[in-house]
């Protein structure tokens, strides 16, 4: 068996969203296309201003055709909530935001294999007290469980334990896995003051078919026009990890872009920044406070805002 790797979070909102409109709600809100969703199927995607910027992200799970979840790790249940009742308004849509709930992302080829039943991608099950689907973490496959309560947790722990060939994930192991599979984070290093297509999201968080929604102009926008002016790019540096969001600028001083997440290794430090295009073309070297920045390569390919 090969090892699979076990990562411990809360989920920053869990929100319950249910009514005789709440399907309809939802397609005019959410950037993926939730037209002929039935029960069961579940998809990530981003959750958009008018100007098109990235307020947050989350997956979105079927329950049925008048009842949702929408789970997010990072970004908070408050600012979800707020951004759905913003819109709604004589829609039959009823919004509630649930306490946070223990949740596990198990990593690996042989991950499956110690779920009690694994969902096919796009779609989620429910296990003993807990909801299963497939994760966005590594190149590895992972599974999401997101449980009822503690106890619930504590019996899949257990399991665990039992099972031998498990390992406990490190901050700094995931945060690798998740830059090697191109992931990037909402809101840490794709936020309020960026569009999609800045980090690469339109591959896979942004449907370019499904029509009206909030920011839905600016996307296709961006799309036509084929460029963006920054991207993320995979950023490492010796010594200590600068605290993010960090100003990255040239030796003259001019702003060129900021480290939006750092993570130390055993050597030196890695992390994401957001830059500006137009500087890579120089090739001048950046810098912290704490030292010199070395470009390692784009995070995704946005030379197409498309992709």
């Amino acid at each position: 068996m090969h090892t699979v790797h076990a990562y411990h979070y809360s989920l920053g909102a869990r929100l319950r969203v249910t009514g005789e409109d709440a399907s309809d709600f939802l397609q005019s809100q959410f950037s993926q296309d939730l037209r002929n969703f039935e029960t069961g199927q579940c998809t990530y995607g981003l959750w958009l201003d008018v100007k098109g910027k990235v307020i947050a992200d989350s997956w979105v799970l079927c329950e049925d055709v008048e009842s949702f979840w929408i789970f997010s790790e990072h970004c908070s249940a408050n600012v979800l909530q707020e951004k759905l009742e913003r819109h709604i308004i004589a829609d039959d849509v009823y919004i509630v935001v649930c306490s946070s709930a223990p949740a596990c992302s198990v990593i690996g080829v042989d991950a499956a294999g110690l779920l009690e039943i694994s969902p096919k991608p796009g779609t989620f099950v429910r296990g003993q007290d807990c909801i299963i689907f497939c994760g966005r973490r590594s190149l590895e496959p992972s599974y999401e469980i997101v449980f009822e309560d503690l106890n619930a947790l504590n019996t899949f722990e257990e399991h665990l334990q039992t099972s031998g060939g498990v390992l406990p994930a490190k901050d700094s192991w995931m945060q690798q896995q998740r830059i090697a599979a191109a992931i990037p984070l909402v809101p840490q290093e794709i936020g309020t003051t960026d569009l999609p297509g800045e980090g690469g999201f339109i591959e896979d968080a942004v449907s370019l078919t499904k029509g009206c929604y909030l920011g839905q102009e600016v996307i296709a926008r961006m799309h036509n026009l084929g460029k963006a002016r920054r991207a993320l790019y995979r950023v490492q540096g010796s010594g200590k990890a600068p605290d993010c969001p960090h100003v990255l600028r040239t030796e003259a001083g001019k702003v060129v872009g900021e480290l939006r997440t750092a993570f130390n290794l055993q050597y030196g430090w890695q992390g994401v920044a957001i830059m500006k295009l137009l500087h890579l073309q120089t090739c001048t070297p950046i810098s912290t406070k704490l030292g010199a920045v070395e470009i390692i390569s784009p995070l995704r390919d946005t030379t197409d805002a498309s992709k």
